[in-house]
C-alpha cells in the first residue's frame, strides 16, 4: 500500500509569499471544497491597501461578491486575521477565510463572535472561516496542500451565503443600476452586440459576464465583466489558465497584452485588471467588442485543439 506521507508547509514549499500564496491562488477550488463556497474564476492576489500594506487574495464569488483570504506559516498572528478583516469590511466582502498551519483559542472565539454577529445582521455582518493547512504527498509524488476548515459559519448562515450567491436580477435591472446614462447606453449596447453575435452572458447582482465557449471542465469560459460603475475587469490570470488549468497561448503573448493595455489603461502587470470607473463609454463599444471576440475566437481555437476537454 502508498504511504501517505503529511509535512508542515515549509517542506512543501519554502517561501510563504513566493510560492504558497500563488499555489493558494491556482487552487482556489480546493479551498472552496474545504469551506463550502464555491470560489470561481474571478480573483487576485497581492492587493495593495490603505497604509503600504497587501491582502494575499480577493477572490470572488459567480456574483461578484468578494472573499479575502489571508494565509501565512505556522500559527496565525494578529496581523492576518486585523489586516484580513479591515479590508473585508472597507470592501463589504462577503466572508473573510483565514489559512494557517494552526489557529490559536483566542482567534477561533473571535471567528466564532463574528460568525454570530453576522447569523444576527446578514446584510452586514461578515463570515469568517479559520482554515488549517497541511502538505501532503503519497510516496515520492508533489506535495499538494490540505485544507481543513476548523471554524466555519453554522448551519444557519451558510445556507444565508449559499441564498446569497443564487441571487439574480433582470437584465433590465442591472441597466437601471447605472446612474449615468452614457454608460447605461453603452453596456446596452455591448450586451446586445455581444448575444445578438450568438454568445452567451451571465449576470450577478452588480455585475455582467460575457461568457463565450472554451476548454474548461464546464466548457464555457470568461471573457470579460463589465460592472454598474462603468468599470470593466479582463481575467488575464483567467486566460492564463489559473482557474481551469487550461491556459490559452493565443492570449498570453506580450503582443496581446500590449494591445489589451494600450485599449484598456492597464500598465501590463495586473493579472485580475479592472479598468478605471466609468471607463465603458459608448465611443468604447465597439473596440472592447472587438477584443471580447478575439478572446473568444482564441477560446474556440484552443477548444478545437483539445475536443476531449
Amino acid at each position: 500500500m502508498a504511504k501517505l506521507t503529511f509535512g508542515r508547509l515549509t517542506e512543501a514549499w519554502k517561501g510563504e509569499a513566493a510560492d504558497f500564496t500563488p499555489l493558494l491562488a491556482a487552487q482556489l477550488d480546493s479551498l472552496g471544497n474545504a469551506i463550502g463556497v464555491d470560489l470561481t474564476a474571478l480573483g487576485e492576489s497581492e492587493v495593495a491597501t490603505t497604509g503600504g500594506r497587501r491582502i494575499d487574495i480577493v477572490a470572488q464569488v459567480e456574483d461578484g461578491s468578494e472573499f479575502v483570504i489571508e494565509n501565512q506559516y505556522g500559527r496565525a498572528d494578529h496581523d492576518h486575521l486585523t489586516r484580513g478583516l479591515a479590508y473585508a469590511v472597507a470592501r463589504r466582502a462577503r466572508g473573510l477565510v483565514v489559512v494557517a498551519e494552526e489557529h490559536r483559542d483566542e482567534f477561533r472565539a473571535v471567528a466564532q463572535y463574528l460568525n454570530e454577529v453576522a447569523e444576527l445582521d446578514s446584510e452586514r455582518g461578515i463570515a469568517v472561516w479559520l482554515v488549517e493547512a497541511q502538505a501532503v504527498r503519497i510516496e515520492n509524488s508533489a506535495w499538494a496542500p490540505l485544507f481543513t476548515a476548523v471554524v466555519e459559519p453554522n448551519q444557519f448562515t451558510a445556507t444565508v451565503e449559499k441564498a446569497k450567491q443564487s441571487e439574480t436580477v433582470t437584465l433590465e435591472e442591472f441597466f437601471d443600476q447605472f446612474d449615468v446614462a452614457d454608460l447605461r447606453q453603452a453596456a446596452d449596447a455591448l450586451v446586445g452586440k455581444w448575444q445578438a453575435a450568438g454568445y452567451r452572458r451571465r449576470l450577478g447582482p452588480k455585475h455582467v459576464v460575457l461568457e463565450a465557449s472554451g476548454p474548461s471542465a464546464g466548457g464555457i469560459r470568461t471573457v470579460v465583466a463589465v460592472f454598474n460603475d462603468g468599470h470593466v475587469l479582463v481575467p488575464f490570470s483567467a486566460y492564463a489558465g489559473l482557474n481551469s488549468g487550461i491556459p490559452i497561448e493565443s492570449l498570453t503573448t506580450p503582443e496581446f497584452r500590449d494591445a489589451a493595455d494600450q485599449l484598456f489603461g492597464f500598465n501590463g502587470t495586473e493579472k485580475q485588471a479592472r479598468t478605471v470607473p466609468g471607463w465603458l463609454t459608448p465611443e468604447r463599444v465597439n473596440p472592447l467588442l472587438t477584443f471580447c471576440i478575439q478572446v473568444a475566437d482564441a477560446y474556440k481555437a484552443a477548444l478545437a485543439q483539445s475536443p476531449s476537454t
